[in-house]
């Protein structure tokens, strides 16, 4: 059972979305938190800074580097610090991080201090990009060596929880973490198993595998086959089944196919409209 919890926070809607879910697992886990900011370093370092000295010269650049660094420490300090107060509100105890560097970098290198990492979908530039993921959020979840949570624009109470499970290895570990996160949340897990006639193996057979695997963790489960394309056909059991999480393998049944974490994985992520959990 889950721990140790980080989230990643940059003051934004999802950043903020993110803290909550965090929060509302660790206190319901009884999980150590964890809060990271990071100062974007590129900010130092990007076009804009080049043609500002160009504007300005290199003696007053050195002056307007200084106070714009200090101005994003500032930021960073009160992003961090609404976070403190957020868990303070309710009696959580959380340790607090303020890096400076290229973000998904320094949160990869963090990311062994915790057995969850939290990340919001979106960042700040969330009304530029449409449907699509956060760059950072999808470089992160991509290279993570930890399971990931990606959280939606909003936060709601974690009350039911899906999980897809194919047969494979990586299906089988999702499941077993998403049986013990039912337990510990006292919450009702459904079992989704997607069609596939490509595998050659019987829905149904793979169906009550899940079951028992979910049973030998003590959780009481209800399994269901589905149809269509994977993505789509979890998003369709989540939201007929008024599920607030999804729990799925970060890998399907090849690794070749899938080694960046594969198109059925990413589609899921990016459209889901409630948080999704990727197991390694």
């Amino acid at each position: 059972m889950i721990k140790s919890i980080m989230v990643c926070t940059d003051g934004s809607t999802y950043g903020d979305a993110a803290c909550d879910y965090a929060i509302e697992l660790a206190r319901r886990l009884k999980a150590r938190l964890t809060g990271l900011h990071v100062l974007d370093s590129r900010m130092l370092e990007g076009p804009f800074m080049a043609d500002l000295s160009g504007w300005i010269g290199a003696q007053p650049y050195g002056a307007q580097l200084k106070q714009f660094r200090e101005l994003m420490e500032k930021k960073g300090e009160a992003v961090i610090n609404a976070f403190h107060e957020r868990c303070a509100s309710q009696d959580l105890q959380v340790e607090t991080l303020l890096k400076m560097g290229h973000p998904p970098s320094v949160i990869l290198e963090e990311e062994s201090r915790a057995e969850l990492l939290v990340l919001g979908r979106k960042g700040e530039d969330a009304d530029l990009i449409g449907e699509l993921m956060g760059s950072s959020t999808e470089r992160i979840v991509r290279h993570s060596v930890k399971p990931c949570l990606v959280t939606p624009r909003e936060h709601h109470p974690i009350k039911r929880l899906l999980a897809a499970y194919d047969g494979s290895p990586h299906a089988g570990q999702a499941l077993r973490e998403a049986a013990e996160t039912a337990v510990a949340l006292n919450i009702e897990l459904i079992v989704l198993t997607v069609r596939d006639e490509s595998t050659g193996k019987d829905p149904t057979d793979i169906s009550g595998e899940a079951v028992t695997l979910a049973a030998d963790h003590g959780c009481s489960v209800k399994a269901i086959i589905g149809d269509g394309p994977p993505a789509d056909a979890i998003l369709a059991a989540a939201e007929a089944n008024a599920c607030d999480l999804v729990v799925v393998g970060a890998y399907g049944h090849s690794r070749i196919r899938e080694m960046i974490l594969g198109s059925n994985t990413m589609r899921l992520v990016a459209k889901s409209e409630i948080p999704v959990m990727l197991v390694r």
